[in-house]
């Protein structure tokens, strides 16, 4: 769409200015003085020039302002037109010269000629006005605009009122806002705020572009007051040549006091340049802190600005990594520049003197403006290292120092206040990215430790049954949720034969990762045993001698086994120290606990006669709820237990339901009862209805 109007505004001032041409060469021949026909033609011209600046304008909206570009465009136009408008200067003259009276093709020759001038130069004082506005709003202050539109309406005003349709007193109102438009022509010239902005080489190009086209502008404004200039303009548009005119004073006087103030800030240059890497640096190190996530990377890039930001001939950076027995400061060189390791420990550390327990017990920045007189650092002259001052900065976080940054440079005297204050700030920065790239390393670790921990989870889960047992003579249900992602708890079945089922519940002391690794072990001794051993007691005794070098010295292992004879309808179990069996058998209900220690607790002999087992015979509808401490043990808000009693009173409550259902009741009570829909330790829980034949 900008595209198209840019078309438009263009073939439009084309479209009105072949139609201006026709009717000035038609009435040369002819007479055109029909009623309306000179508003016409004036109105078309200014209609004509308004489109050219539409079209001027919507090229450069949007646009970055490039300043010494922008007046470099400038002085090409101005140089073209100059060129152009001297041609026709030298014609206009050599045609004079030839014949008194000019023929009829010769004036349509003129006309043309004229016409190419004036929109030349209108096209340009166009443009010339733009630039101008834009150098002049730059970094503007509240009256900058209000000044430039005071300039604008004055410039109008005087077109206007040299339009021959105009009454003669116009043209005395014209003689007194000349001079009005002139004085805000020098008004505006003192803007010139964009020449601060500018590096050094910029500088140079706006004190040669300013003196060119302050010189062409003068040139212009002399051209446009000739006669051969003055009258093509005349015949073209009237106010036109109040239009160039002011606007050629106005080039000419704001170019030459921008000459003028840019050789004066030429000596500034310097100074400007290095804020801009200053804020460069700092902008710099800003993105670091949330883009830079290696530490070698981070430090580098910092001891790399340090020399930028201070014009530091060498730099390093210290970090504090703690303290000795002795409480001397452990510290680190984590980066360098220019300097060597050894030359850095000779400068900082002194036999009779240190610079950084200085900084350490000070926490403020150290200035050395003479290296080789300062008594603090008169050894380092002895060293032959090429230092004439340094400055170092302490990296100070949650008030306590992490770092120093430290710089040198190769003369005396190198260093000033605004060196300190933007180092010391770059430091604050370097803090920020330092501790972010900690935390960041220690979040990354955690998350790989997290992705361990959701691995051995997924490794855990596949440790237990994936399905329960089916029998047509017991429905059976189990669970088993941990506190933390791994847990310790662990049930399990072993089909011994086609008559039997064994069935085992344990509890590693403990939680989280140990605990889980111990339960792997169990499961695989279970799955060995469970073949090998004819009752419960005996692999129970068999499992603590396998487990007794294993385990740690306060670790054990609680379990219990059963065995159920299918064509007997009997359980016969051992218990090694676990939780004992709730049995519900009718109405009745009741705790099985046979004698027995925890694994890994005692010597064979002494677990071997603390051991027994225990037979029980099933009748249709009998429950046996297997689980381990979790359960029993969960809290409420009051610190008060669950207990055997709630657990027995829903086993039996429930046991007209299947498994499943009983188990859901169980877990359901605990949940209300403690408040939580988490668990405070590991929960396993198996729940068997013995169904008959």
């Amino acid at each position: 769409m900008p595209r198209l109007k840019k078309i438009l505004f263009f073939t439009g001032a084309v479209l009105l200015f072949v139609l201006i041409f026709i009717y000035d060469v038609a009435r040369l021949t002819v007479s055109l003085d029909f009623g309306g026909a000179e508003y016409l033609r004036e109105g078309s011209v200014f209609t004509a020039f308004l489109l050219l600046y539409f079209y001027i304008q919507s090229g450069r909206v949007g646009r970055a302002v490039g300043i010494p570009k922008n007046i470099g465009k400038l002085l090409v136009y101005a140089i073209l037109v100059v060129a152009l408008t001297s041609s026709m200067l030298l014609f206009g003259a050599s045609l004079a010269a030839q014949t008194e009276k000019l023929s009829a093709p010769q004036a349509a020759i003129v006309e043309f000629l004229s016409l190419i001038v004036g929109i030349a130069l209108g096209v340009f004082s166009l443009s010339a006005l733009l630039t101008i506005r834009d150098l002049l709003l730059y970094k503007r202050k509240k009256g900058t605009k209000r000044n430039l539109v005071i300039f604008v309406i004055l410039l109008l005003a005087n077109n206007v009122a040299a339009l021959p349709v105009m009454p003669v007193e116009a043209k005395f109102i014209a003689s007194m806002l000349f001079p009005l438009a002139v004085i805000m022509i020098i008004v505006n010239s003192f803007k010139q705020n964009w020449i601060v902005y500018l590096s050094r080489r910029e500088k140079l190009y706006a004190i040669a572009y300013g003196a060119l086209l302050f010189i062409v502008f003068v040139v212009l404004n002399f051209l446009t007051t000739q006669s051969v200039v003055e009258r093509a303009l005349a015949s073209l548009h009237q106010p036109l040549h109040n239009f160039i005119r002011l606007n050629s004073i106005f080039g000419a006087v704001y170019f030459g006091m921008a000459f003028v103030s840019a050789l004066f800030h030429l000596p500034t240059a310097e100074v400007y340049e290095r804020k801009q890497s200053e804020l460069t640096s700092l902008h710099n190190l800003s993105r670091l802190v949330t883009q830079v996530f290696d530490f070698p990377d981070l430090v580098n890039t910092v001891t790399s600005m340090t020399l930028e930001v201070v014009g530091a001939k060498s730099a390093w950076l210290e970090l504090i990594k703690g303290k000795r027995n002795d409480g001397q400061v452990l510290v680190e060189v984590v980066s360098l520049k220019n300097i060597s390791r050894e030359q850095i420990e000779a400068i900082t550390v002194d036999a009779d003197l240190s610079l950084r327990q200085l900084i350490l017990d000070s926490k403020r920045s150290l200035l050395i403006d003479d290296v080789e007189s300062d008594r603090r650092t008169r050894h380092i002259k002895k060293l032959n290292i090429s230092i004439g001052s340094l400055l170092s900065v302490p990296l100070v976080s949650h008030n306590e120092i992490i770092g120093i940054l430290h710089a040198t440079k190769d003369f005396q005297y190198g260093f000033d206040q605004d060196d300190i204050d933007v180092l010391t700030t770059f430091a604050d920065h370097v803090s920020i990215a330092i501790e972010n790239s900690k935390l960041i390393a220690k979040s990354l670790e955690r998350e790989r430790f997290q992705q361990e921990i959701m691995v051995a989870q997924q490794m855990q889960k596949r440790l237990l049954p994936q399905k329960v047992p089916h029998y047509d003579v017991m429905d059976i249900a189990a669970l088993s949720d941990p506190s933390l992602e791994v847990g310790g708890d662990y049930y399990d079945f072993a089909t011994l034969d086609s008559d039997r089922l064994g069935i085992v519940v344990g509890d590693v002391s403990g939680k989280g990762v140990s605990a889980a690794f111990y339960m792997a072990e169990v499961k695989g001794i279970f799955q060995s045993l469970s073949k090998l051993c004819a009752s419960p007691r005996e692999l129970v005794m068999r499992a603590n001698q396998a487990l007794m070098d294993s385990l740690e010295r306060r670790a054990f292992i609680s379990l219990l086994y059963a065995i159920i004879d299918i064509p007997k309808a009997q359980m016969t179990l051992a218990r090694a120290g676990h939780c004992p069996m709730v049995y519900v058998s009718g109405n009745s209900s009741v705790l099985v606990r046979p004698t027995g220690i925890g694994l890994g607790l005692a010597n064979d002999r002494q677990f071997d006669d603390a051991t027994q087992e225990t037979t029980l015979k099933l009748k249709n509808g009998d429950i046996c709820v297997f689980y381990t401490d979790g359960v029993n043990e969960s809290r409420n808000q009051d610190g008060e237990e669950f207990g055997f009693d709630r657990l027995v009173e829903i086993a039996t409550r429930s046991r007209m339901e299947s498994a499943e259902r009983i188990k859901e009741n169980i877990l359901n009570e605990i949940r209300n009862y403690t408040g939580n829909s988490s668990y405070e330790d590991d929960m396993t829980l198996v729940v068997i209805k013995w169904l008959g034949t």
